[in-house]
């Protein structure tokens, strides 16, 4: 702030708006710009893509950790849906877990399908988001409610603590 003098909005758009792969690449924060930089030789574009996919890997173990393992690994939206090189990147090192990528069909799967090999002990998937869908459906609902005069059901939002106060009362009964 002090260096670039910069106020808390001039923070927030470079917080949300050009950091990520832009920050890094300084080509774009979309991966297939990212992608298309790397085939070009654009060093940044690498390193860009090198450290997305080191924190993808860094979660999809985590939660293996602490799960105990994997039966699936899905990919989804729009980097898991369209981007092969971003998935086989993601699986490759993962293998420990029984994981094994068919890159065949991985290069050009139809989504909602299975990308792994048959001897994979981890169900890997291309799954449409469809967020649109989901949207569209809960309009629908409030629209239906409201044409019937009844409120729409809205549930309130429950804080963290709350959720933990949960959790511990559940534990307990």
């Amino acid at each position: 702030m002090r260096q670039g003098h910069l106020d808390g909005q001039d923070i927030d758009k470079v917080l949300n708006q050009k950091s990520g792969l832009l920050g890094i690449s300084g080509l774009s924060s979309d991966m297939r710009d990212i992608l298309t930089g790397i085939r070009q030789g654009h060093v940044r574009a690498k390193l860009a893509f090198d450290i997305y996919v080191h924190r993808l890997r860094a979660a999809i173990g985590g939660m293996a950790a602490v799960l105990g393992g994997i039966d699936a690994l899905v990919f989804t939206a729009g980097v898991g849906e369209n981007s092969p090189e971003g998935r086989a990147a993601a699986c490759s090192g993962l293998e420990f877990l029984g994981l094994r990528l068919d890159s065949k069909t991985n290069a050009r799967p139809s989504l909602d399908q299975e990308i792994s090999t048959a001897d994979s002990s981890v169900r890997v998937l291309v799954i449409r988001a469809e967020e649109d869908w989901a949207i569209a459906k809960e309009c629908s609902k409030l629209a239906q409610a409201h044409q019937r005069g009844q409120q729409p059901r809205v549930l309130p939002r429950k804080s963290p603590s709350d959720r933990a106060r949960e959790r511990q009362a559940n534990r307990v009964n």
